[in-house]
């Protein structure tokens, strides 16, 4: 019998943006495939198999089609002829049903399904989440762990010597009350990296109404008091078992600041561990996604 080809991966993504989460880690997904020898590529999420008359003519003669990507990972953005029998297409779960017609899918949840976005999801998919708090047991049977951590080198304490005031941010915690904290706070939504960096060097306060982005880490490394508006889980201990990353140096609310300071310092060693533990669950993705391919 001849042997089975071996499955490529088409990452379904936007254009690379340095502010999106979700942006960020499918382009990562693509350059930690690539870098561990696989065959992966970038699908712009706008373009779709059978694209209007210009298009095609332009994927005829072989084009790749058009995608802002970051210079620094190892990426690249798929040609027509990438899209195969075998491939493994990989959706984020905002992503509605399976728009490349994939024989192979592979559901990535960074988000909870359902909690911002509507979902649709198809027969016959592999689940893989970012985290516990983004999974759903009853429709994944419990998705296998996929995450990718990429510490950013703008965010480091430059240790100045008189900080003050607050800053905050709200992303997907938009729907949560304000608290009087965040009043005549600096609102960081919407800066770039080195803006947001600066920010947090001059402020001795952060707070997230967001509980699940990384900026509260950022902001830890940078020497600020990282905070936690709570208000989707019961306490810290719920917190923290949905989201390990913040175990130290985040605060789970203003009472909980002690541990926060205490623990700051573990931050930046916990995000290098993170990075090595994030390529292992890529490893692991792709024996499960290649073992599936290899059974179909």
């Amino acid at each position: 019998m001849p042997e089975t080809p071996r499955a490529n991966y088409l990452i379904y993504a936007p254009a690379y943006d340095p502010d999106s989460g979700g942006s960020i880690f499918l382009h990562q997904l693509a350059h930690a495939l690539t870098t561990l020898g696989e065959d992966a590529a970038l699908w712009p999420w706008w373009e779709t198999p059978r694209p209007p008359l210009r298009k095609r003519l332009r994927r005829m003669l072989g084009k790749p089609m058009r995608l802002p990507q970051d210079p620094t990972l190892r990426t690249r953005v798929a040609r027509p002829a990438d899209l195969r029998s075998e491939t493994v297409v990989v959706y984020p779960e905002v992503t509605l049903g399976n728009p490349l017609g994939a024989a192979h899918v592979a559901r990535w949840l960074l988000y909870k399904p359902g909690l911002k976005d509507p979902y649709d999801f198809g027969p016959g998919e592999m689940f893989f989440r970012a985290g516990e708090m983004s999974d759903l047991p009853k429709i994944t049977g419990g998705a296998q762990d996929l995450f990718l951590w990429r510490r950013n080198p703008v965010y480091r304490n430059e240790n100045r010597p008189e900080r003050k005031g607050a800053c905050y941010m709200v992303r997907k915690g938009h729907e949560k009350p304000r608290i009087p904290e965040t009043e005549d706070a600096i609102c960081v939504d919407g800066l770039s990296h080195e803006e947001t960096a600066a920010v947090f060097n001059r402020c001795d306060t952060f707070y997230s109404y967001d509980e699940a982005t990384f900026y509260s880490q950022y902001a830890a490394i940078c020497g600020c008091d990282s905070v936690i508006v709570p208000g989707y889980f019961a306490d810290r201990a719920d917190w923290v078992a949905a989201h390990p990353i913040g175990r130290v140096g985040v605060a789970y609310g203003l009472d909980d600041l002690a541990h926060a300071r205490a623990t700051r310092d573990q931050v930046a060693p916990l995000l290098d561990a993170q990075e090595q533990a994030g390529l292992e669950t890529v490893k692991a993705f792709v024996t499960r996604t290649q073992a599936r391919h290899s059974s179909a």
